[in-house]
């Protein structure tokens, strides 16, 4: 536990007095904060509202029993209010992942430059395991991706709440952090297991940038998951960063997406679920919160294995 607790250290202190770096990361976040919620906010709250007028005229046109329809009382003069809400709600949410994704990335660049100056060889020869040098890179990527994806959640919140929205309440907000933490250690290992591949700086700068530009399309920020082809959507199914934004977004969204249909057709959430991509599914089967739980916390420990694995492997080749 000392050596882990030991390289965990060395890699915080080492990325932190790096100011170039800290600086662009938190940049790079304040920035897609800024793009999606002034930008693509009011393109998708006119989304909303056009599905909201469009369900009231075919309710006009068709009865449908109370039974079919969601609880509560049809309120059109709050669209405008309930459709900002649940639109900067849904943006935050992904905002939140990526820019985990991000920060987790950016601390696991510790590893190629170790690789390139040498230093990962120190490690190679010391008496600890390849599980414990894989840990203390993950664990450092994890703490900084947590702090990185806490401190969106409350920048986001405080805009959220000064254009007229409501902060989260502090049971959301347990859950968020909870699915934060585990969401940081699966995609942190499966971003170590890619990222361990490169042997020098030009190398893992290439796989940072397909990671960082892939991100936003593989947690549906920027193309709804909903209108990707079939063959993308169950793709997606099995990728960990994609499982935590959906779940992020459904926690994140639940109580105002109720609030912003209420009155209409069930159907209503359930097609507003699938087309944002908050409900993901392979075949008809949807996720569940427990599904999704139970698939990151698995692929976290086994990217991790096959990391140390790896390690291993690169330890054999390097003598």
């Amino acid at each position: 536990m000392r050596a882990l607790s030991n390289i965990v250290k060395r890699n915080l202190s080492v990325y932190i007095k790096d100011k170039e770096n800290v600086f662009y990361t938190c940049l790079s976040m304040l920035i897609i904060i800024l793009l999606m919620l002034v930008f693509l906010g009011d393109m998708n709250i006119d989304i909303v509202k056009d599905a909201l007028r469009h369900m009231d005229k075919l309710m006009q046109e068709t009865v449908l029993p109370s039974e079919s329809l969601l609880p509560g009382t049809r309120n059109p003069a709050l669209d405008d209010t309930n459709a900002k809400t649940l639109v900067l709600s849904l943006i935050i949410a992904g905002i939140t992942i990526v820019n985990g994704i991000s920060a987790s990335i950016g601390m696991l660049s510790m590893m190629s430059w170790d690789e390139e100056t040498g230093k990962l060889a120190g490690y190679y020869v010391a008496p600890i395991s390849r599980f414990i040098l894989v840990s203390g890179y993950v664990i450092s990527a994890i703490f900084l991706s947590i702090i990185f994806s806490v401190g969106t959640v409350i920048i986001s919140e405080v805009i959220l709440v000064l254009t007229g929205g409501t902060i989260m309440s502090p049971t959301l907000a347990i859950k968020v952090l909870g699915i934060i933490v585990l969401n940081s250690f699966s995609t942190t290992a499966f971003l170590f297991f890619i990222t361990s591949l490169a042997r020098t700086r030009s190398a893992y700068n290439g796989i940072t940038t397909l990671v960082n530009t892939l991100s936003g399309f593989i947690t549906g920020m920027y193309v709804p998951i909903g209108i990707m082809p079939g063959i993308v959507r169950n793709a997606l199914a099995f990728i960990p960063m994609a499982q935590g934004s959906a779940w992020m977004r459904k926690e994140f969204t639940w109580d105002v997406l109720n609030t912003t249909f209420a009155g209409l057709p069930k159907e209503a959430i359930t097609e507003y679920c699938e087309i944002t991509g908050m409900n993901l599914k392979l075949g008809d089967t949807v996720f569940t919160p427990w599904m999704q739980c139970i698939l990151l916390l698995v692929s976290g420990v086994l990217f991790m294995l096959l990391s140390s694995l790896m390690m291993s492997k690169k330890k054999v080749r390097d003598r």
